[in-house]
């Protein structure tokens, strides 16, 4: 399902503050596109990709992983990280160590992360634990609160200093000492169908994406005052979230996907490990 030749190119927006500084400038009119945008989760947005009503957009990681013949890399875009991230946490009421054999409550809406926190315990620690799909916010406020839950996104940034769950991973972090790389959580793809359909306006969409990156990058201060009006951080507080942010997709960033894409496939997540294909070159990635 696409768009008719006249119409507009469907891009899928993360319904997160993290992609405030791209999506900011489109949707404020500040840089033209050719976008008609759709905002949802990153598990939401995986779906309306997979069935092909997304021409292009951000999508988790894994959901180009699991479906690399679906799409296109567009270059030097990701959502990513060299340390700390801020918004994807395990929260835990008691040490990480005596999580084995518990029930963990992940969001839902993010597939990535999931897989991520999967192989931080596993592969790195050694626990296992049940991960169990559900709405993280609500059970914390419950009669019977989860041993541990993993939060991602603007609900991440609410409840990370929660003070009934003391003991605090951030992913990025844990990876970044794990494994000494980047991690990278979302990618900006395109669907092989809409380059086939909608070929002489593809770069028109790179321009506009490009150019919209780099307004926030340059207008950083004016990001954070509007975003601090739609969420739970001030200024001050979203510079340093969005400084721990890399909205690239480098060399460096590649091979911490491409590594995170071999341990999902020796855990048996994955049936194989994808090449990198950008939509540039339409040939792998150097």
């Amino acid at each position: 399902m696409g768009v008719h030749p006249k119409g507009k190119l469907k891009l899928g927006r993360i319904g997160f503050l993290n992609v405030l500084p791209i999506f900011h400038p489109l949707e404020a009119g500040l840089v033209p596109h050719p976008f008609e945008i759709i905002t949802g989760t990153p598990s939401f947005l995986n779906e309306l990709m997979a069935n092909g009503e997304l021409d292009l957009g951000v999508v988790s990681s894994i959901e180009y992983a699991r479906h690399p013949d679906r799409y296109h890399l567009l270059p030097n875009l990701s959502i990513s990280c060299l340390g700390a991230v801020q918004s994807v946490l395990l929260l835990s009421r008691f040490p990480f160590a005596e999580l084995q054999g518990r029930k963990v409550l992940v969001t839902a809406q993010s597939h990535t992360s999931v897989a991520l926190l999967k192989a931080l315990l596993e592969m790195k620690h050694g626990i296992r634990c049940t991960l169990e799909p559900g709405f993280c916010t609500e059970a914390i406020a419950g009669p019977r609160p989860p041993s541990a839950v993993l939060v991602i996104g603007d609900e991440a940034l609410r409840l990370k200093n929660h003070g009934a769950y003391p003991h605090k991973m951030d992913l990025g972090q844990a990876w970044f000492q794990w494994t000494g790389h980047p991690f990278v959580f979302a990618l900006w793809v395109i669907q092989k169908g809409a380059v086939e359909r909608e070929n002489g306006r593809i770069r028109e969409a790179l321009e506009a994406l490009s150019m919209a990156k780099e307004w926030g990058r340059s207008h950083l201060e004016e990001v954070c005052a509007l975003g601090c009006q739609k969420g739970p951080l001030d200024s001050r507080e979203l510079r340093t979230y969005y400084e721990c942010l890399s909205y690239d997709l480098n060399q460096e960033q590649q091979e911490g996907l491409r590594l995170f894409f071999k341990i999902l496939h020796e855990m048996g997540d994955l049936e194989k490990v994808p090449p990198l294909k950008a939509y540039s070159s339409l040939a792998c990635v150097a």
